[in-house]
């Protein structure tokens, strides 16, 4: 039991939260983001019970963070008050019971042949030695795949998920049975492409060092790398969460810094 917990919360991690980044750290306060928030709590909450047994003071600290109101915390501070529909402690909380009219298996059977596609996907990049930032013009999906490429085709957002993961412009059936392999040929589009994505790469670090919050908004000056700044501007500027982004120096920056991509330098200023 413990062991499918560990699956569970790897999976959690690895694949819920990190698809669902851009959707938590987005500015505007849409249903969208506030659908995500609620289910990542209600996981969380409902994970905290299952590991009570086996974890006792690890969820017993996420369920007090993530459950308590107010009354409950008065509780605990020795006050008497506390909510009739509510327990102070995920060891007094009902076991959770599984809703298996809610388990959807062909959702799950496509979901896991996505994923197996990526995983393969990735490895034949790194087979090649191309970098996962360094976008590419399609993969090629053996007729194994049929089922998800179709499923792909009537909706948009599973096609996405492969489009994002694998760094691609778009996915083909081929004639094999098996096999997953990307075409490796690198416009020069699609290497100004690259060249941007590593920038963006670059600003998210100083971003980090910089200590700013993930919604902060800022500017950006730079030298160097003219021609990817000219041709991607306005997807780094989105990316990187910039109100401004123009050549040149800044004044009194927050963070300055150079780096070298493709044998040739750039500098990076930023500022809140």
């Amino acid at each position: 039991s413990a062991k499918e917990i560990e699956k569970f919360i790897d999976n959690l991690s690895n694949w819920y939260i990190r698809r669902s980044r851009k959707r938590f750290w987005k500015s505007e306060n849409d249903a969208d983001k506030k659908e995500a928030y609620e289910t990542l709590h209600y996981v969380l909450v409902e994970l905290s019970k299952l590991m009570a047994p086996f974890t006792p003071f690890v969820a017993e600290e996420i369920y007090r963070n993530l459950s308590l109101k107010k009354s409950e915390a008065k509780l605990l501070k020795g006050e008497r008050s506390l909510a009739s529909d509510s327990v102070c402690s995920v060891h007094l909380a009902d076991f959770p019971m599984a809703d298996e009219k809610l388990i959807d298996e062909k959702l799950n059977e496509n979901m896991n042949d996505l994923r197996e596609i990526i995983t393969l996907g990735l490895q034949d990049r790194a087979k090649n030695k191309i970098k996962v930032r360094q976008p590419l013009r399609r993969v090629m999906l053996g007729q194994k795949y049929k089922r998800v490429f179709d499923e792909m085709i009537n909706k948009p957002e599973w096609s996405s998920i492969l489009i994002d993961e694998l760094n691609v412009k778009g996915a083909e059936l081929g004639n094999t049975d098996e096999g997953v392999a990307v075409d490796i040929k690198i416009t020069e589009e699609l290497k100004l492409e690259g060249i941007a994505r590593e920038i963006i790469r670059f600003v998210q670090e100083m971003r980090k060092e910089a200590g700013y919050a993930v919604d902060n908004r800022i500017k950006i000056c730079y030298n160097g790398q003219s021609e990817a700044f000219r041709k991607f501007g306005a997807f780094i500027a989105k990316e990187t969460l910039a109100d401004e982004l123009k050549p040149g120096k800044m004044e009194n920056p927050d963070l300055e810094k150079e780096f070298k991509i493709e044998n040739e330098g750039v500098k990076i200023s930023i500022k809140k």
